[in-house]
Parts: C-alpha cells; sequence; structure tokens
C-alpha cells in the first residue's frame, strides 16, 4: 500500500548479463542475494539497454532519451548539462540524491541531478575515449580480447579496490540518512554503481574456489567464421582483434568462470547494501533495484564484450523488490528498456510534473506493472549503436517476440524471438515475414534521419577528438571529481 514517497536504492552492475542469476535458472552461477529479491520482488524477463556501451546506455537511462535524441554517442560523449534528467526531478519532488560509484559522465557536469557523489568514477571524464568512424574498421588494443588471455585469479586490482570503496561509501551513506533528525529527513534515492563483473576477467580466488566443483557450461551457440557473419558483426569482431587473436576452449572456460566468480562478489555486495538496510529497519520503506548499464555476450556466437545487439549483450537484469508495495515473487514479460526505468522512477516518487516530462521523453512510466495492473503497454524498447567498433548508424527495435536491427547501407536483420532465441535464422528475405519487416523498417525511416545522425556522428567525432588532443597538453583537464 502505498502511504509516502518511497526511498530507492538502486545497485548497478556493468556489463551484467541477463541470464547469471541463480533464481532464473542459470545452471552454474551461485546469486544468493539477488535470488532472495527475484523470491521478493518482481523480475522482468524482457528488459533491454538503449544502447550496449557504458555511457550512451547511462546518458540515456538517466535522460531517458534514446541517445540520437542527446548526441551520446560513444564512450567519448558529454550529456550536455543543460539535459532535464530524472534526477532533477527527483530532487524537484523533494529527494536527496546521492551517486556512489560508476556513471561514465564525460565533461565538467559530473552530476546531472544528482545532489552529491560521494566517490569519484573510474573511467575517465575526458574526450579521451572517442572513436574515429573515419579510418574504417581498425583494431583497439584496449577491447581486443587480448585481454582475456590470462583469465583468473587476482588478489589486488584497481578494480576491486574501486568496487570496494563505493561499497563502504554505499553503507556509510545509507547510515548517514539513519541518522538524520526527524525534521531534516527527505526521501533518498541512492544509485550505487558498481565495475564488476566487467572485463577483464580476474576475481579472488576466494570467489574463483567457488566454482571449483561447478560444470562451466560452454556457450549455447558456436562462433562463425568471420567471412561468414553480417557485415555489422565482422566490424565488431575486427575491433576486438578477433580476426588476428583467437581464444583456446580452456582459455574461454577460464574467462566464463572467472566472470561467474565476478557476478557473486557483485551479489555479495547487493546482499551487504540489503542487510544493512534490514539492520537500521529501512528495508520496508525503500524499493531495492538490481540492474546493469548492458550485458556481455561471453563467447555466445563466439563474441565477446559488448556493441552487438545480440541478446546476451544488449538484454539487462532487472529486478524491483519493496514486498510492502509490490506482490512478490513475480515476472513481467513485456518488453521494458532503462529509458521506461527512468520514467517509472519518477512516477513511483510522484513526481511533480512528471506527467509533462514523460510526454516529451523516449520512455514510459511502467509502474502499473509493478502493481500487476493491466495496462496497454506499448511492449517494445529502441537501442542504437553509434559507437566505436561500428562505421555505420545502427539501430535496433524488439515489438513483441520480434527484434528488428537496421545498418546503415546494409542488409537488415529480423529475428523471432520466440522460436529462435538464440537469433540464428535471420528472418529479413523470408517471404513470410515481409509484412512485420517492412512495418519496422518503416518505424525506423518514420522516426530516425538516419542520414543526418552519421553526419553528425562524424562531425562530433572530429571535433571531440580534436579537444581530447588539446586538453592532453600542459596540464591535463581533468574533471574527475576528487573523493
Amino acid at each position: 500500500m502505498k502511504n509516502k514517497q518511497p526511498n530507492m536504492v538502486m545497485i548497478m552492475a556493468d556489463q551484467m548479463a541477463f541470464d547469471v542469476i541463480g533464481a532464473l535458472g542459470h545452471p552454474a552461477v551461485k546469486t544468493p542475494n539477488i535470488d532472495k529479491l527475484v523470491e521478493s520482488g518482481v523480475t522482468f524477463d524482457n528488459a533491454y539497454c538503449n544502447s550496449p556501451i557504458c555511457a550512451p546506455s547511462r546518458a540515456s537511462f538517466v535522460s531517458g532519451k534514446l541517445t540520437s535524441n542527446i548526441a551520446v554517442y560513444d564512450n567519448g560523449s558529454e550529456l550536455s548539462a543543460d539535459t532535464p534528467t530524472f534526477l532533477h526531478h527527483l530532487r524537484n519532488a523533494g529527494y536527496e540524491t546521492v551517486l556512489a560509484g560508476k556513471m561514465h559522465f564525460i565533461g565538467p557536469d559530473q552530476h546531472h541531478g544528482f545532489e552529491k557523489r560521494i566517490t569519484g568514477d573510474i573511467h575517465t571524464t575526458g574526450f579521451d575515449l572517442t572513436p574515429d568512424w573515419t579510418k574504417g574498421v581498425y583494431h583497439n588494443h584496449g577491447t581486443g580480447v587480448k585481454r582475456l588471455k590470462n583469465p583468473g585469479v587476482s588478489e589486488i586490482n584497481n578494480n576491486l579496490d574501486y568496487d570496494a570503496r563505493v561499497l563502504n561509501r554505499s553503507l556509510e551513506q545509507i547510515r548517514s540518512f539513519k541518522r538524520r533528525k526527524e525534521e531534516e529527513k527527505r526521501p533518498f534515492f541512492l544509485c550505487s554503481s558498481f565495475f564488476h563483473p566487467h572485463d577483464p576477467f580476474h576475481i579472488t580466488e576466494e570467489y574463483w574456489n567457488m566454482y571449483d566443483d561447478v560444470e562451466i557450461p560452454s556457450p549455447a551457440v558456436d562462433g562463425h567464421d568471420l567471412d561468414e557473419m553480417h557485415p555489422f558483426n565482422q566490424w565488431i569482431q575486427i575491433h576486438h582483434e578477433l580476426d588476428i587473436c583467437q581464444l583456446t576452449d580452456e582459455e574461454i572456460e577460464k574467462n566464463r568462470r572467472a566472470y561467474y566468480g565476478m557476478v557473486t562478489y557483485f551479489d555479495r555486495i547487493v546482499g551487504e547494501i540489503v542487510n544493512e538496510l534490514e539492520r537500521l529497519n529501512m528495508l520496508k520503506d525503500t524499493i531495492i533495484m538490481v540492474t546493469s548499464d548492458h550485458g556481455e555476450m561471453l563467447g555466445e556466437h563466439g563474441m565477446w564484450f559488448k556493441r552487438t545487439f545480440y541478446d546476451p549483450a544488449t538484454k539487462i537484469p532487472l529486478v524491483i523488490s519493496c514486498p510492502e508495495r509490490f506482490q512478490g515473487n513475480r515476472t513481467v514479460s513485456e518488453v521494458v528498456s532503462l529509458v521506461d526505468l527512468a520514467a517509472t522512477c519518477i512516477t513511483l516518487a510522484e513526481a511533480p510534473g512528471a506527467d509533462e516530462w514523460i510526454e516529451d521523453i523516449d520512455g514510459n512510466s511502467f509502474e502499473a506493472l509493478l502493481y500487476d495492473k493491466q495496462i496497454d503497454w506499448k511492449d517494445e524498447v529502441i537501442a542504437e549503436y553509434y559507437g566505436e567498433g561500428a562505421i555505420e548508424p545502427l539501430i535496433m527495435i524488439r515489438k513483441g517476440n520480434y527484434k528488428f536491427v537496421y545498418i546503415h547501407q546494409q542488409e537488415p536483420l529480423l529475428f523471432d524471438l520466440e522460436t529462435d532465441p538464440h537469433e540464428l535464422n535471420n528472418l529479413a528475405q523470408d517471404v513470410n515475414y515481409q509484412n512485420i519487416l517492412q512495418q519496422l523498417k518503416k518505424r525506423i525511416h518514420d522516426e530516425f534521419d538516419v542520414d543526418t545522425i552519421k553526419q553528425d556522428i562524424i562531425k562530433s567525432q572530429k571535433e571531440r577528438l580534436f579537444l581530447a588532443k588539446t586538453l592532453n597538453i600542459g596540464e591535463k583537464t581533468d574533471w574527475q571529481v576528487k573523493k
């Protein structure tokens, strides 16, 4: 029953595949804490990011807008400070909005509506990661599979240190919320955003050993020869150096094992945050959300990392728990995305002007689905990819069971995910599917001026590559939050 504005705690992973949760049927991964939230909460079986790469996905999420509508094209793109986010609307509704951890904001504005950040980011805040489409398809050593040649145990690394700091600051912040005098208390939105289980795949011996006696499943879909792949995926494979570096079966198994250990490490973090809320008697007034910015291919289709529209990269976990409000142990099959989650946060907060803002963004509130109400839901998601590895704009629509992928100046892809969940059979040339193909193709052409988007991408890249160079001359310009 709703009685006051709820607190919200969002626990965000980086690069967590949608299916690596034990309670959802994964045969190997150990996630006892997320499993409890699945049992007490609402799980969205078909949740997606709106761009399968960090900075654009997160900018799209906080703004509630597709990446082409905010010109955040890649990991070197800046979200304009004059873009309203759902955090601004939560503050307008009286919320204290706090960020601990990674959000991959680029440029001087490192808050975008968060009232305060209690840690810095783990990545550069400058334009250094800007790609260059004018070079054509090229290798990127920083995101190549060579970094997967030595997976396994690592007791100390910067990524573990960072996540430990984010967790500690998050727990301190929860205690600070609790200590406030009653007249000083406001509802709060705390986003605790972690690096794990992002590559490279290394984890401590404790978590590696948890999978000693566990059979690590092989990828469900074998890889393909490069010349047999769609040009889109060829571009990405070359960018990831898979044309010059192959992983052995043993290396694939070790990377998957280390990744599962990293997921269990993240699950332990989830448990610590939830347990602290429970210890302080704050849990019943708090909505817990667990999600990720995008997924991880983990060897499926012979691919790794993200940057593709296959489900392992674009689909995300989304579990929302608050037994005081939502009936638990339920799954929602409707298709939703992160821009919808942004809209949902502000309707849950009963933010003034929420309807007007939602009318102006690309997301819709799925609050009714949380309450198990019947609504006329759009049941679709649009995702875009304009980042490194690609050389043309790429747009995906999932509508119901169909996934359509538009690749500018290339043949499209069409999959029926009900009959072909592993996306093996491209139906774009099948005469029986031409009606749905043309409907979805028309949708792209009606909504997107792809030629103009491409021109703006290349212009933006050129400007940002120049800025990246000049801002590193002499005393480097650094927008990192010092915490």
